[in-house]
């Protein structure tokens, strides 16, 4: 599955590459679709994801056995309530500094600006990482993932340059498109093992909740409920006669 899971990655960097054409939220046509993309992420958390957790924790625990892991049973969990804490930091981080000027927040706080970046080029490289365990545990797995993931990276970049203006523009956007590209690399290489990947899904799953929360649910007097609603149940409809 090593051609299937560089394609999904390739299809991953499209939002990065393009997503600035396309001004996300710009007209009530693309709020819908803005929407609907945030229902298909939800949806990936509540059918897939979470399932997928308790998954990885069994891996990890037989992994663990006869090594002196403190609370290896809550190994999983505890790292998606990190992955969470990061994710929730880092924004109000961002929240935090924000100038009231727009023009002002493009050109101020670079140190905010590298970590935020950074953050969601570290979350985006490994979700490409982990993108070969699906690809060798759950075959047909791979493509509703690359799905969900296209949709909520889709809404994170649109997120990114609301946030940071030309600037991500200029360079934010393509060091997370190198990011998953080398997320992918370092996963073909074989590096890894039940210990390693177990955790990083887990921290991964923590990230993937909160973004959905801030990024993907309709913002307040611009969602629109029936996109949203449409590709939650879609989605899930679509992952439950898959699985």
């Amino acid at each position: 599955m090593v051609t299937a899971s560089l394609i999904v990655a390739l299809v991953w960097i499209l939002p990065f590459a393009v997503g600035r054409r396309f001004r996300l939220g710009a007209s009530p046509s693309r709020r819908a679709w803005l929407s609907a993309a945030g229902g298909t992420a939800i949806a990936y958390v509540f059918v897939d994801l979470l399932p997928e957790m308790q998954r990885m924790q069994e891996i990890f625990s037989t992994a663990a056995t006869g090594r002196a892991f403190p609370f290896p049973h809550y190994r999983v969990y505890t790292a998606a309530l990190a992955g969470f804490v990061f994710f929730y930091a880092l924004e109000n981080l961002a929240a935090a500094t924000r100038p009231a000027d727009s023009e002002a927040a493009e050109q101020d706080r670079p140190s905010v600006y590298a970590f935020h970046v950074g953050g969601f080029a570290l979350y985006c490289g490994l979700m490409a990482y982990l993108l070969r365990e699906d690809a060798d545990s759950r075959a047909l797995a791979i493509w509703p993932y690359g799905l969900a993931m296209f949709c909520h990276f889709w809404i994170v970049d649109h997120s990114l340059r609301q946030e940071h203006g030309r600037r991500y523009d200029r360079s934010g956007r393509w060091v997370i498109a190198g990011a998953i590209l080398v997320g992918w690399l370092v996963a073909a290489m074989g590096v890894g093992s039940d210990l390693i990947v177990p955790t990083l899904m887990g921290i991964i799953a923590g990230g993937v909740v909160i973004n959905s929360v801030k990024d993907e649910l309709p913002e307040k007097g611009h969602g629109r409920v029936g996109p949203f609603v449409a590709g939650a149940f879609g989605y899930a409809l679509l992952l439950l006669m898959l699985g």
